[in-house]
């Protein structure tokens, strides 16, 4: 919770004088798809990711009377951390690639930052207390995410 939560709402306490002070006004998080598909053997990251959620949508309420949008960007991308997690596990990180309607992890920069950017953009301005699923289609009926746990049952 310290670093999926609370270091997020820290950051967007800490912004908000400097957002109305420059009058941009654009909070964009990050979550993940595991607390969406309840992915095993990750659940505090998911009730971390998820309570983020939560709170970004709450925060695009609050202020929205102040122009400030806010925003979730949940990615399915090819990130260091899976790439280091696919050298570990080739066999599930195969699956979970095929798994994916597009049948692919999608790079960070060409695949998710320009989403991020747009959010950021004036274009957006009118976009609030929405999750967008950059991910390929895979959180519409889950990505197989089955790594080889001893006994799932004491998650």
């Amino acid at each position: 919770m310290a670093i999926c939560l609370f270091a997020a709402k820290w950051s967007m306490v800490a912004a908000m004088p400097h957002m109305k002070a420059r009058h941009w006004r654009r909070i964009i998080n990050l979550c993940w798809l595991n607390g969406v598909n309840a992915h095993m053997g990750t659940a505090d990251y998911n009730v971390g990711k998820e309570a983020l959620r939560a709170y970004t949508r709450s925060a695009a309420r609050e202020r929205a009377p102040l122009g400030i949008s806010a925003n979730v960007i949940c990615p399915g991308a090819a990130t260091a951390g899976f790439l280091t997690f696919k050298a570990m596990q080739p066999e599930v990180a195969a699956a979970s690639e095929s798994a994916n309607p597009m049948k692919r992890l999608g790079d960070p920069e060409s695949d998710i930052g320009g989403v991020a950017l747009f959010l950021a953009s004036e274009d957006a301005r009118y976009l609030t207390g929405n999750t967008l699923h950059v991910d390929g289609g895979s959180h519409r009926n889950g990505v197989a995410w089955t790594p080889g746990l001893a006994d799932s049952s004491k998650t």
